[in-house]
């Protein structure tokens, strides 16, 4: 009869094996050989995180981007000039159970959405002087969350190495009581297995790309042709809410340019609204030589 543990193993070296399957394999052994630090670790993943965000592994930590919703232009991305208050809101512990991020995963898009406490939204709300009440959130890339699997998993993976190591296999579910002996000698404590994994990671990780994206557009050009856009904003002859919309992203723009690290996923947004302004606005040679002039910045 094979080793439940050893059976263990082949599962979790399997990148398409069902993470709720494999933690509750590794409950009945956790439970048989009597580790409860683990077992009740694994019953986390499965349940979730209720009791507090403290117990939260820091595996289970993302970083994501804070967004407003804009009635006309749709989601729009928040500036938060206070940074500590910013990476206060973009960092989030999720503590729904690893089936429920799996069920998330396979739906479309890239981006998974926190929803923010009205505390939190009554907070961006006066911080961010909205003329209008608007709904705040969170997303991250689902590739995050495949993290938090993925180390689950290698969580599971090396913890049945140690088990075998230490001379524990077991002969089929069952398990003899040397065996469970041994097991009480030793600690199994989650944080021995995943190590320096960290929202902190995820978080550089996340700025790294930005960076990456800055190093594309030319941030001169982007700022001689604001300088451009502002001489020439009266003979657009634009309506006041069309131009009340371009001098907001102005503005979003130019803090983004006096920012130490301005995010250029901010600024294409940004952008690319002002192009669709410039674009519906017809017969007009100072919106057409505009347009050149931003045919040359790379978005």
């Amino acid at each position: 009869m094979e080793s439940i543990v050893l059976e263990l193993q082949k599962e979790a070296m399997s990148s398409i094996s069902d993470i709720s399957n494999l933690l509750r394999k590794s409950l009945v052994i956790a439970r048989k050989l009597k580790i409860k630090d683990f077992a009740l670790w694994v019953n986390q993943e499965l349940d979730g995180y209720k009791e507090s965000l403290d117990d939260i592994p820091n595996y289970r930590n993302v970083y994501g981007k804070v967004e407003f919703f804009n009635p006309y232009y749709g989601w729009r991305p928040v500036i938060i000039e206070d940074e500590k208050l910013f990476d206060q809101i973009a960092n989030n512990s999720i503590a729904q159970p690893i089936t429920e991020l799996e069920y998330l995963l396979q739906g479309r898009g890239e981006d998974l959405i926190i929803q923010l406490s009205p505390s939190v939204q009554s907070t961006l709300s006066r911080i961010s002087n909205s003329r209008f009440p608007t709904e705040f959130r969170v997303i991250f890339g689902k590739s995050q969350a495949r993290q938090i699997i993925d180390t689950v998993r290698k969580i599971v993976l090396d913890w049945s190495i140690q088990l075998e190591e230490d001379g524990i296999l077991g002969e089929g579910i069952l398990f003899s009581e040397k065996e469970k002996q041994e097991a009480s000698k030793q600690s199994y404590t989650v944080n021995n297995f995943y190590g320096s994994t960290s929202g902190v990671q995820i978080q550089q990780h996340t700025q790294h790309s930005i960076q990456t994206q800055i190093n594309q557009m030319d941030l001169e050009k982007v700022e001689s042709f604001l300088l451009k856009l502002q001489e020439n904003l009266n003979e657009l002859k634009l309506d006041n809410t069309t131009r009340e919309t371009i001098e907001v992203e102005l503005s979003v723009i130019s803090k983004q340019l006096q920012s130490n690290k301005p995010e250029t996923s901010i600024i294409r947004e940004s952008m690319s609204t002002i192009r669709n302004i410039i674009e519906g606005i017809s017969g007009s040679l100072i919106a057409s030589g505009l347009l050149h002039e931003l045919s040359k910045i790379t978005m």
